[in-house]
């Protein structure tokens, strides 16, 4: 029931319009309609990205008002004509929409195009809400009693037709959300699927928590009313009866007149390459066909000679270096590059070498690395310097959606030309300032093919489509090649080897010869998508071959007019074997006709031949077929005075490539079993009731190991046991914030382990009586000045060593690295503790708090059963548990350290860890691989 409004003892008109409406309708709060003809007029807030922001159920997505351009998937695609729709008035209405989005001067939320936001509310346990932005929300500085008048206007599409509205409580300081008021209003949308305009008058509700601002919000909860729906929303307004307050909303407001979309970005020469950048490669640096650890060099000519085999060669390589393993220590995302083989004068080496073999190269930038070491300077202008000193290409700019033109100005400083290309699906906005994009997972199921809205704006932007955990690569390949756009390859996820299939390379081997031959025709504004097939009669012999199924795009240029074909539904499943287009076996249909021009000649691209024609009157019919596995298929109209040696050397490659026999099975980049740790050598025998000074006895036994970690990309090894068809479950690592579980049982035989970890002093006594000399001498003791030991470090445990350098120290000492579940047999004992100590959360005596690392022997209250100091909390440990999938090496490191990078989940986990936690741990070369956060302690077998 609606609450009251008062002012002091008066009530108003409106009082008693809002006590008339709840005597008709008792039982719904109903919303009155808005009768003021002049109301759009008087408008405060328009409906745009500036001015709210939809969450959890609600998104944007782009409307035409007039109903000729569907958008779908929010704004990624636009869709063909719909049957009978008329084409000529379809291509019109789209050509008009690429030049009012290029000129801007409009206010988003106005005029035919605009942002809408839909509701798409799953029902009980979802929600879907639109908040104002938090400049705007503090603007209003509402107060409990204030009147607002609240106007929606929206339309029904399913379901239930109840929109809420609530006020958030945030932070007055840091903004964040502190609760929310519940629902205080409701409106009831017509169900005949119009926009209708709903008004209504709310009394800002007392509660708020003391130090929050409050913000009004609109959506569907369930805990108002958890029957699913969707809704649609046009404009939402709010207006206060406070001149002072409005005006102060104005001012926050601003001029939010969309910006033309400045071109001077594409037209730089520097980046006039990007056009024809169809192949990128997202390089895992990590990669063994990438970087040798055993020559302890790139493999750059032999990684590019594999590209240009199997995917007609890259046109970028993304040069990926820190996450996963970012936030383990204090190294921010500039010190990994720094820290790759041969620092960033190797780095230079090797993008010279790329270019040299005419590949460009992109490097990442990930802007959630917010709490590790701070370089004194904006992320701005650390990326220039990289950038300045390394030669790059471009930056990829990690889960981002674009960029502000402040880094693109500092970059032009040192690297004029140099390009930008965001992860996420890319804001219309920031096609001025990026020229390449990702489209991640944006898939067109609902109106297949859709075309693609930002390519269709900008031509010259080059887009890559990526759904990187697909098997098959088949609907990423159509969407790119119809689109005269680009492909992501990506094999190594973060460690987690996804083999593009040999179909899948082939096809788009074949895709991207053709791109980069007529790569001017495909970033041309003369595009005219969704030319129209072939019209099939509905009977007589011709209407066996249905066109109706068939898309065209006409890429006209100076050389010759493409026309890439697409088959809605293709003949052949994606996970069949292999599909050869069987062009001497496949029936010819008539597939679009185009006017006699003399002259000319047509050629089918995809399969490197004559196309066939037929002359009727002053038309020209192009008879061919479609690949039976893509679906795809290319025609080209050629001059014959452009019909040069080179073209018919064209020709030939892609005949060649059409006839190639397939071999019977994939040699290509298989999987090593990552269930084996790395062979090592036991040790001379010692006495389990004798320890050593400074090791304690660990009885042997059965180990149940159950351990528990984020999936965080790269997955995990798979249990003992575990058959091979099972071991994606453990491999891969998806989704980002899922768990990986292992519980299993092994047998381990006793043995010692040191009660404490290796001390500075230790190391240092190993080093003056060893001689030992690391092969790379990269961040070795990274923490002794000079390579002198500091005295106040002695018993503090020894870091900035690898693997193998701790594996050395062992040896020296008569003793080994434990394994995996010795460690964690050692640290849990047998009783299934949470943490070494018991189940007491740490503490100060417990575990290290203090932010670096503590002497070995301090917090005695830290001791595992059998006596080992700070198996939580002060180094992570290394075990003897490498593993090797052949692409990536790993091993487990155990414990937990004293420091723990926040801000951010993309982080590796820091800080104290408990016993069911182990962290898997990518290995590369020592550069990279020795921590400020990793020691080690060691293991003595025992007699029988």
């Amino acid at each position: 029931m609606r609450r009251p409004i008062t002012n002091g003892n008066r009530i108003g008109i409106r009082v008693l319009i809002l006590i008339v409406s709840i005597f008709v309708s008792w039982r719904f709060t109903m919303a009155f309609a808005q009768a003021d003809p002049a109301a759009d007029q008087q408008q405060l807030l328009r409906l745009n990205r500036a001015t709210f922001s939809p969450s959890e159920g609600a998104w944007w997505a782009m409307r035409d008002m007039e109903g000729v351009l569907r958008f779908v998937l929010t704004d990624v695609y636009l869709c063909a004509p719909q049957p009978g729709q008329d084409r000529d008035a379809w291509l019109a209405t789209m050509r008009e929409y690429r030049e009012q989005r290029r000129a801007g001067g409009y206010v988003p939320g106005t005029g035919r195009f605009r942002d809408v936001i839909s509701l798409n509310f799953q029902g009980k346990g979802y929600r879907g809400w639109v908040r104002l932005v938090d400049e705007l929300g503090k603007a209003y500085a509402l107060q409990p009693g204030d009147r607002l008048r609240v106007t929606v206007e929206a339309r029904w599409l399913a379901g239930n037709n109840e929109l809420c509205l609530g006020f958030d409580y945030n932070d007055a300081e840091s903004g964040k959300w502190q609760g929310w008021s519940n629902v205080v209003e409701t409106f009831e949308i017509p169900q005949d699927g119009e926009y209708h305009r709903l008004t209504t008058e709310v009394v800002v509700p007392e509660g708020a928590p003391a130090g929050t601002y409050l913000k009004p919000l609109i959506g569907m909860d369930t805990a108002h009313n958890p029957e699913p729906g969707q809704l649609e929303i046009k404009e939402i307004d709010y207006q206060l009866d406070d001149a002072e307050r409005m005006e102060a909303v104005r001012a926050a407001i601003g001029d939010q007149r969309l910006a033309p979309l400045d071109q001077a970005t594409y037209d730089h020469p520097g980046r006039a390459w990007m056009t024809g950048a169809f192949t990128c490669h997202f390089t895992f640096m990590y990669d063994l066909s990438f970087y040798d650890p055993e020559a302890g060099e790139y493999t750059l000519d032999t990684f590019l000679a594999d590209g240009e085999r199997e995917f007609g060669g890259y046109d970028i390589l993304l040069l990926w270096h820190a996450y996963p393993r970012i936030g383990l220590d204090q190294r921010n995302q500039l010190d990994f590059y720094r820290d790759m083989p041969g620092g960033l004068e190797g780095l230079r080496e090797l993008v010279n070498d790329a270019h040299d073999r005419g590949v460009m190269v992109f490097i990442n930038y990930n802007p959630w690395d917010v709490s590790t070491h701070r370089e004194g300077m904006t992320d701005e202008e650390m990326l220039a310097a990289l950038v300045g000193e390394i030669g790059v290409d471009g930056i990829f700019l990690d889960t981002m959606s674009g960029d502000s033109p402040v880094l693109r100005q500092k970059l032009e400083e040192v690297r004029p030309g140099i390009s930008l290309a965001p992860e996420n699906n890319l804001t219309v906005e920031s096609l001025s300032i990026c020229n390449g994009s990702w489209a991640q997972w944006l898939g067109d199921s609902d109106c297949p093919p859709g075309l693609e809205h930002r390519k269709w704006l900008i031509p010259r932007h080059m887009r890559w489509q990526i759904a990187r955990n697909n098997y098959t690569h088949r609907d990423e390949i159509r969407r790119a090649f119809f689109n005269g756009s680009g492909m992501m390859i990506w094999e190594n996820i973060f460690g987690v080897w996804n083999r593009w299939n040999a179909s899948d390379r082939r096809v788009w081997r074949r895709a991207a010869a053709i791109l980069h031959e007529y790569q001017e025709n495909f970033a041309s504004d003369a595009w005219e998508p969704f030319y129209p097939a072939y019209p099939v009669p509905s009977e007589g012999p011709d209407a066996l071959y249905k066109t109706d199924g068939i898309f065209i795009n006409r890429w006209p240029g100076e050389r010759a007019t493409v026309y890439t074909l697409y088959k809605k539904e293709p003949d052949v499943s994606p996970h069949s074997w292999y599909g050869r287009s069987f062009w001497h076996q496949a029936t010819y249909v008539p597939l679009f006709d185009v006017p006699y021009e003399p002259g000319v000649q047509y050629y089918d691209l995809w399969n490197g031949r004559p196309a066939r024609t037929e002359r009727q009157g002053d038309k020209v019919v192009i008879h061919g077929f479609l690949d039976r596995l893509s679906g795809l298929g290319c025609i080209a109209a050629v001059p014959e005075a452009k019909m040069d040696e080179a073209f018919h050397a064209f020709i030939e490659k892609q005949r060649l490539e059409a006839d190639q026999i397939p071999v019977a099975d994939d040699l290509r980049g298989g999987i090593e079993s990552p269930l084996e740790i790395r062979p090592f050598e036991h040790t001379e025998p010692g006495r389990l009731d004798q320890p050593p000074q400074g090791m304690v006895a660990v009885p042997g036994g059965p180990v149940r190991v159950q351990v528990t970690h984020q999936r965080r990309e790269c997955g995990c090894y798979p249990d003992p046991g575990t058959p091979a068809d099972q071991w994606e479950k453990f491999t891969h690592g998806t989704p980002h914030n899922g768990q990986v579980r292992h519980d299993y049982t092994v047998d381990v035989a006793p043995f010692l382990i040191d009660e404490a970890a290796v001390t500075n002093a230790e190391f240092k006594r190993f080093l003056d009586e060893s001689g030992y000399q690391p092969r790379h001498t990269k961040n070795f003791l990274k923490h002794w000045p000079n390579g002198q030991m500091p005295a106040e470090l002695a018993d503090h445990p020894v870091v900035y060593v690898d693997l193998d350098d701790a594996r050395a120290y062992a040896k020296w000492a008569g003793k080994r690295l434990p394994t995996e579940e010795e460690w964690h047999l050692a640290a849990q004992g047998t009783d299934g503790r949470k943490w070494p100590w018991g189940n007491e959360e740490p503490d100060a005596d417990r575990a290290n708090t203090t932010g670096a690392t503590l002497p070995v022997r301090d917090l005695p209250a830290s001791r595992s059963p059998y006596g080992c100091y700070q198996m939580s909390g002060n180094v992570y440990e290394w075990t003897e548990s490498e593993r090797s999938d052949g692409h990536t090496r790993f091993c487990i490191i155990r414990g937990g350290s004293y420091y723990s990078a926040t801000g951010s989940d993309w982080y590796m986990d820091g800080g104290p860890r408990p016993c069911d936690h182990h962290a898997k741990f990518i290995m590369m070369w020592p550069g990279v691989d020795r921590c400020s956060t990793i020691g080690f302690r060691c293991v003595k077998d025992v007699a029988s």
